[in-house]
């Protein structure tokens, strides 16, 4: 393993087993995380992300990486007598291994403060550790058949069967078929919210131009991106005047493909019909929100 791979500061590391006897330095907490991340993946075991430490300045002087299966559920969680769902099969088996590792204020280096290397529990075979929730990922080679394959119209299940094949196996890729669909969701999500907000600023706009009395309004994030947005057009506006004594004030809790709360303001007419005054994507439940 190249020493800049893993930003460590001893010589390089052929044996983990070495590590054990060894006392190692880090440039950073990140990188004790990648190394013990590693470690695991070598050995078998997946990891977390434990408790830290400050000191009275606020900096992060110390930190702990435990086995994923550190610590034991709840008892309450299994007690609730309004549960729905059953169970998850429990994982946890209270394990103590870790890596404890403290920030060397002197030198500005991390190193190592104690490390458990033993385990309660079966380790996973080599040939099943690299589709551990901690060691799965797609690559970029891969990101890029999905992407491009899509492109001409191929069908995710056969994107994801062409891929398997290339690795001898569904087994045997470094991600399952659910990593996949969530990163293509992922993508096109970004896709809709871009593509769809200039869309719909376009569409609105071009209603207020050829309806004087039409009404649209927007907000955007730091980052450039839709914060909220309400909307009425001129018929909305017209009800509201002759029936707006009462408003009714409606949301549906980020049951959208943009995880916004969609608001509806409406009321009743003369004839006891349900009437719609305006309507608005916010980005939250806040006063700013509202405003």
């Amino acid at each position: 393993m190249a020493e800049s791979r893993y930003e460590m500061l001893d010589e390089e590391v052929g044996d983990y087993g070495d590590v054990l006897q060894l006392s190692k330095a880090f440039r950073s907490d990140e990188a004790a995380y990648e190394f013990y991340r590693r470690f695991g993946k070598c050995f078998g075991f997946g990891i977390r992300k434990g408790d830290s430490g400050k000191d009275e300045s606020g900096r992060v002087i110390r930190r702990r990486f435990l086995c994923n299966r550190a610590g034991l559920r709840q008892h309450h969680h299994h007690d609730r007598l309004d549960r729905q769902r059953g169970h998850k099969p429990k994982t946890c088996t209270n394990c103590e291994a870790k890596l404890s590792v403290y920030l060397d204020v002197v030198s500005g280096i991390w190193r190592v403060r104690k490390i458990v290397s033993d385990h309660n529990h079966d380790l996973t075979p080599a040939y099943m550790v690299h589709m551990m929730t901690n060691f799965r990922e797609i690559s970029c080679s891969a990101k890029a058949q999905i992407s491009g394959m899509q492109a001409y119209g191929v069908l995710t299940s056969k994107i994801l069967g062409h891929i398997a094949g290339q690795a001898g196996g569904y087994s045997l890729k470094d991600f399952t078929m659910k990593d996949a669909y969530n990163y293509i969701n992922k993508v096109k999500h970004a896709k809709i919210i871009d593509g769809d907000f200039n869309a719909a600023v376009v569409y609105l706009e071009g209603k207020a131009r050829a309806d004087p009395i039409s009404m649209a309004r927007y907000n955007v994030t730091k980052d450039n991106m839709l914060a909220n947005i309400f909307w009425a057009d001129g018929d909305n506006r017209v009800d509201y005047q002759y029936f707006g004594n009462v408003l009714a004030f409606n949301s549906t809790y980020k049951k959208n493909k943009y995880r916004r709360s969609l608001v509806i303001f409406s009321g009743m007419n003369n004839n006891k019909q349900t009437t719609i005054f305006g309507f608005g994507l916010v980005l939250d439940k806040s006063v700013g929100s509202d405003k």
